[in-house]
């Protein structure tokens, strides 16, 4: 069969060809087009990524020989980078941590600076044994599933307005569950309201931080692929943000933390938002891996 019939999605087949070496080459030729010089590179990526290798194992497998259901994983997986699709919802995970979740268009791709906000909380004194923590707006569950891994938490409740991105969630808790060493329950809603009446010791979320008019600055594979609704809100970005601080002094117990990802532009508006409640002290700003502010951190206080 031709390249351009792989192009076209028609069925693959490498016949006595079907090893590693020759499914490479086939990825290669049907991304180039897309991805140009880094097709190789990427091609390699993007079998081991489908095999669940390592990114040096298709050189070092070379001559061994596939399965055909993978070869029209793999392809598929092509096919759909070929049209443009980011790496991550091309091959359909993503890294995350320790964490290999699966993605796809209805959550964002987790980012590696969120994976700072994760260090942040369980370098946190509240981060305790039997501790109860809740990821806001979780999408794919990574952050509620990195705490739920790593942390010696006992209880994370992951929620989301979008039952989409809970069924993705949903998901990766049942891939995840031999590792899991908390209970993790999820729960549809805007806002807080899902946790309404659940007091926890530590209230996370990566909320849509973008304005409308920001939006069209953003790079053709966030804007053009990942889901607006987890991206873009009013209110100059900060509206989701602003209804969890207000609501968050009924939901987090005295001597709880509060951590958010920001917007870096207005990470000193969100600490000033968090202050002027007066349900938080030792409000903090902290810098992601580029040095930008990009995450702030407070502890509920007792008045």
């Amino acid at each position: 069969m031709s390249h351009s019939a792989i192009l076209r999605g028609e069925s693959v087949s490498l016949d006595a060809e079907r090893t590693v070496e020759a499914l490479v080459e086939v990825v290669r030729t049907m991304i180039e087009p897309r991805v140009g010089a880094a097709a190789l590179v990427e091609a390699r990526d993007l079998v081991a990524a489908v095999l669940g290798e390592p990114r040096f194992w298709p050189s070092l497998h070379g001559a061994e020989m596939v399965e055909h259901q993978v070869v029209e994983a793999v392809c598929s997986a092509a096919r759909r980078r070929a049209k443009g699709a980011p790496f991550a919802y091309a091959v359909r995970q993503a890294a995350f941590r320790y964490l290999t979740l699966g993605v796809d268009q209805r959550v964002l791709i987790p980012r590696q600076e969120t994976e700072v906000l994760v260090d942040l909380i369980l370098a946190a004194p509240q981060h305790v044994p039997g501790a109860t923590a809740a990821d806001v707006g979780t999408g794919s569950g990574a952050i509620a599933l990195a705490l739920a891994t790593e942390g010696k938490f006992g209880r994370v409740i992951a929620t989301d307005i979008s039952t989409d991105a809970l069924a993705v969630a949903a998901t990766n808790v049942q891939r995840l569950c031999a590792r899991l060493t908390a209970r993790v329950e999820l729960r549809a809603g805007d806002a807080l309201r899902p946790l309404i009446g659940t007091s926890v010791d530590v209230l996370v979320s990566n909320p849509p931080y973008i304005a409308f008019a920001e939006a069209p600055e953003l790079p053709a594979l966030v804007r053009d692929w990942e889901p607006p609704q987890a991206l873009v809100c009013p209110e100059d970005g900060l509206a989701v943000t602003r209804a969890i601080v207000q609501q968050a002094r009924a939901i987090v117990r005295p001597g709880g933390l509060l951590a958010f990802e920001v917007d870096s532009r207005r990470a000193h508006r969100v600490a000033e938002m968090v202050q002027a409640t007066g349900a938080f002290d030792q409000t903090e700003v902290h810098p992601d891996l580029t040095g930008r502010d990009r995450f702030v951190l407070a502890t509920r206080n007792t008045r």
